[in-house]
């Protein structure tokens, strides 16, 4: 089973403070599968944590990639137009790079399962044949 992860994930999982805490660590506890993510969401999160929280996110990245727990992807470099033409589909609910590089990668290696803590648009973007995400962390 593999399992996209968003950067709300991840800020959750690693941040105590973080209000989704509690819900991104109960499934993390019980996950088995394999997490699939970007090198955009890594950015993202960064971003968002700490660095003492950094450290401890991109050592867990370290040993779960070294077991083959955490797979890091990117959309390829002929992607641009792609990808644009999906941040620039909603006008009322724009899409940001991080979001498009998972909905991108959901299509072309056909995932349809996310960790994410951003419910709002991850309940809008649609994968071919419109279907919809399935939000793990509501399982």
């Amino acid at each position: 089973m593999n399992t996209l992860a968003d950067s709300g994930y991840f800020v959750g999982l690693f941040n105590p403070k973080d209000h989704h805490h509690t819900r991104c660590k109960a499934f993390f506890a019980t996950y088995t599968g394999q997490t699939t993510t970007t090198w955009a969401v890594f950015t993202e999160v960064c971003a968002l944590l700490t660095h003492s929280k950094q450290k401890a996110f991109f050592a867990w990245a370290a040993k779960a990639q070294e077991l083959g727990y955490l797979r890091i992807e990117s959309p390829p470099a002929d992607a641009v137009h792609t990808l644009w033409q999906m941040m620039d589909k909603v006008e009322d609910l724009p899409m940001d790079f991080c979001d498009a590089s998972l909905v991108y990668l959901a299509s072309s290696l056909k995932i349809h399962r996310i960790a994410t803590t951003d419910l709002k648009d991850f309940s809008v973007y649609r994968l071919p044949g419109n279907k919809r995400f399935t939000h793990v962390l509501d399982e």
